[in-house]
């Protein structure tokens, strides 16, 4: 199975218990879960050329604070990179998730966890239907050394971040599509097609935005609605 980088960044680190990193995560999500924001995907257009984020789909997280600054996790991007060399106590998952994700470009030390089934720890970050991150370096250990029967799991390393301006210079220029969040696409067996899908749907979208239910548009480079917010520093 073909994979979308050689990760030799984190050839170089070893794996540490990032607990500031999570726990700016986990606070920001907190923030944000009085207001009611659903992530959604930030896809990348054809036209960018970024070699970290061409044919990327984004999962962003929802809005905190800071409110100038906003944060995601690449979910489409498995490396060579299996997850027993990075956590060489943990069990073996079944199928791509045996291998870790880049999640982006900042802190690719940094391990979180996205996953859904009956092994979801308490207190941990809900996203939208049954898609929860997890970032506390304990509940990750655990998770990968203990994996439950059924459970979809991904881990991904390091995250994507941007000032909100900066965001919406790149949306304006046409770097980016942004679509509702689909969690089956979070854990599609096969990544490489979901940038595909996700184009064709934005694109689709994008056709026929006036005749779709309000909770089902397009929202390309539209900034003011995207969600705002976000997390710690710029990309």
């Amino acid at each position: 199975m073909g994979r979308f980088f050689d990760w030799p960044i984190l050839r170089r680190f070893t794996i540490r218990r990032a607990t500031l990193a999570a726990l700016v995560i986990v606070l920001a999500i907190t923030a944000a879960a009085s207001a009611d924001d659903k992530p959604y995907f930030l896809v990348a257009t054809a036209d960018l050329s970024d070699p970290v984020f061409q044919h990327s789909v984004i999962l962003m997280l929802p809005p905190g604070e800071p409110p100038e600054l906003v944060v995601g996790l690449i979910v489409n991007h498995p490396t060579d990179v299996e997850v027993k060399r990075l956590f060489p106590k943990a069990a073996a998952l079944k199928g791509v998730a045996d291998d870790a994700f880049l999640g982006g470009p900042v802190e690719p030390e940094t391990a979180s966890i996205v996953m859904r089934g009956n092994g979801v720890p308490s207190n941990v970050a809900h996203l939208l239907d049954d898609l929860y991150l997890v970032t506390n370096p304990d509940l990750v250990n655990g998770l990968l050394e203990n994996p439950k029967t059924g459970d979809d799991m991904r881990l991904i390393m390091g995250r994507a971040q941007w000032t909100r301006d900066q965001l919406h210079a790149e949306i304006q220029e046409g770097s980016w599509y942004t679509v509702p969040a689909n969690v089956d696409m979070v854990f599609s067996e096969d990544p490489a097609k979901v940038w595909k899908t996700m184009v064709d749907r934005a694109q689709l979208l994008e056709v026929e935005a006036p005749e779709l239910p309000d909770d089902f548009t397009l929202l390309r480079c539209s900034f003011d609605q995207v969600p705002r917010g976000g997390n710690p520093a710029a990309r």
